[in-house]
């Protein structure tokens, strides 16, 4: 029971963030959300605003489960990301391409919130779409 309500509230918590419905997303996130990156943790507030930002450059950003695995309080997901750079992000001038990327995360939930946050995207090759890594590149690299 406890994985199948935990399922549910990550299909809301994805369904808040394809709406862009930033309120939601802060209703599922625990205040003490912590979100692990390649850098190091965030907090739940900077994610938010990281989020915030990557949503105005990409503002159709949207996310389709593809595979949703839970053990205990934990959930295991595969998602596709799709989205079009339509405004400046990081220095990157905005350049109307549309992007498809695998997404990668975990989840641990505890008393209905998202607690903790792991998530991997193919970086490498959502920067290739946007035209910023070479495909022989890309391709050199996968052979």
């Amino acid at each position: 029971m406890v994985e199948e309500d935990n399922e549910r509230l990550f299909r809301r918590f994805v369904a808040a963030m394809n709406r862009g419905d930033q309120e939601e997303v802060l209703r599922v996130w625990s205040p003490e959300m912590v979100h692990h990156g390649r850098f190091g943790t965030y907090g739940r507030d900077e994610v938010a605003e990281l989020m915030g930002g990557f949503r105005t450059a990409f503002p159709d950003l949207a996310f389709e489960i593809e595979e949703l695995a839970a053990d205990g309080d934990r959930l295991f997901v595969r998602m596709t990301a799709t989205c079009t750079h339509q405004q400046d992000f990081q220095g990157v001038r905005a350049t109307g391409r549309r992007v498809r990327v695998q997404v990668m995360g975990q989840v641990r939930i505890v008393d209905g919130k998202i607690v903790e946050h792991y998530n991997v995207m193919d970086e490498l090759h959502f920067l290739n779409q946007l035209g910023l890594v070479p495909d022989d590149l890309l391709v050199t690299i996968l052979a």
